[in-house]
């Protein structure tokens, strides 16, 4: 006797998906409602300390896959190796200035989220990336910015290029500046 295999829909997963949010959502409220130390807790990790959404993304593509289930939609991005390129790094502010080549483009080191692009004193044109590790790296001097705001980026996505021959990179992690030696 043969069994009959039962294919699940596409709709099928999604609703499936969004009935556990759902439920995962209700949970959370009414724990939240009964338990004021609860609250309090909560609303200090996510409101005043560094709450890291890239550290959030990372656990939540190995439980439940990419955020958006749909197949097909995929953008095609500019990519590069997810390695800096560069001739020479000193000290600069808070993290490094490094010497690459004329209108040379800056690939992303680690997957993260875009939580800042735009213009940062003394840095130019800048883009803060949060890695899912929870260290956020500025990308800086930066001439044409080709990232918006909360766009998700992997290895190797390009931030931008650079102005002139100066990369000027940054590391923290919860508000305290990082060694670039380290990661560069």
């Amino acid at each position: 006797m043969a069994k009959k295999i039962k294919k699940v829909s596409f709709m099928s997963k999604c609703f499936s998906k969004f009935l556990v949010c759902i439920v995962l959502l209700l949970g959370i409220l009414i724990a939240l409602k009964t338990s004021p130390s609860l609250r309090e807790n909560l609303y200090k990790y996510v409101f005043k300390d560094n709450f890291s959404f890239g550290q959030v993304n990372t656990v939540y593509e190995k439980l439940f896959g990419a955020s958006l289930p749909f197949t097909g939609t995929e953008q095609t991005a500019l990519v590069s190796s997810a390695k800096i390129e560069y001739d020479e790094a000193s000290d600069y502010k808070d993290g490094a200035m490094l010497k690459v080549s004329e209108n040379y483009v800056i690939p992303v080191i680690k997957s993260g989220i875009v939580v800042f692009a735009g213009e940062k004193d003394g840095y130019g044109n800048t883009v803060v990336v949060q890695q899912g590790d929870g260290i956020e790296v500025w990308y800086a001097n930066i001439k044409d910015i080709k990232v918006s705001m909360y766009d998700y980026l992997k290895a190797g996505d390009i931030v931008g290029e650079v102005d002139g021959t100066k990369l000027y990179l940054v590391f923290t992690k919860e508000g305290e500046i990082l060694d670039y030696k380290k990661y560069i």
